[in-house]
């Protein structure tokens, strides 16, 4: 017999038939589709912030949807980091694009203790983004990027899955590689 004394004072709950219990009705699974998105910045902790192999700042800002739908999803593996690149003749990085979606104008630090200060500071915010699918099967190397390069399944809708052209799983048949969401683009205010 279990020992719950421990737990106190509980209390009790009305009887239940299981003879008479209504059982849950399935709900498919539906991926958020390709578009565009309104997330909340996660509550930043220590943990979140790592090095590249090249041993710039690296965050993991691990989103969640709060809008139009799919309330609640999280983006899981969203990493930015600090390491700068040229584009259309300025230097950013993914790190300043988070940022400026996020709401910071002007100058953003070059040392990495006040680019993590700044970037925890966004813990709990909204910002937009364009989010999209891939599916990775990192030891072959197959890769199927964006939604509309997925199959649909009958019921005309896009399936959060591809079959692998190569492998095979442990029935036989091909292995499934999922889709993940992914960032696409981060989107500034008044975009």
């Amino acid at each position: 017999m279990a020992n719950i004394s421990s737990l106190g004072n509980l209390v009790s709950t009305d009887s239940l038939d299981l003879d008479d219990y209504k059982e849950s009705t399935p709900t498919p699974f539906r991926m958020a589709r390709a578009g565009r998105y309104t997330l909340r910045a996660p509550e930043f902790t220590d943990e979140a912030f790592t090095s590249t192999r090249e041993n710039y700042l690296q965050a993991r800002i691990d989103p969640t949807i709060v809008g139009p739908t799919n309330e609640g999803t999280q983006i899981r593996y969203s990493n930015v980091s600090a390491k700068t690149f040229e584009r259309d003749g300025a230097q950013v990085s993914f790190a300043g694009l988070y940022l400026r979606a996020c709401g910071h104008k002007g100058p953003i630090p070059g040392d990495p203790q006040a680019l993590a200060d700044l970037i925890a500071s966004t813990s709990n915010q909204t910002y937009d983004a364009q989010l999209d699918w891939e599916a990775n099967h990192r030891a072959t190397g197959f890769k199927v990027k964006g939604m509309k390069n997925f199959p649909k399944g009958a019921d005309g809708e896009y399936q959060s899955w591809v079959d692998h052209p190569t492998e095979k799983g442990a029935d036989g048949q091909p292995l499934r590689v999922w889709a993940n969401l992914v960032i696409k683009r981060f989107i500034a205010p008044g975009e």
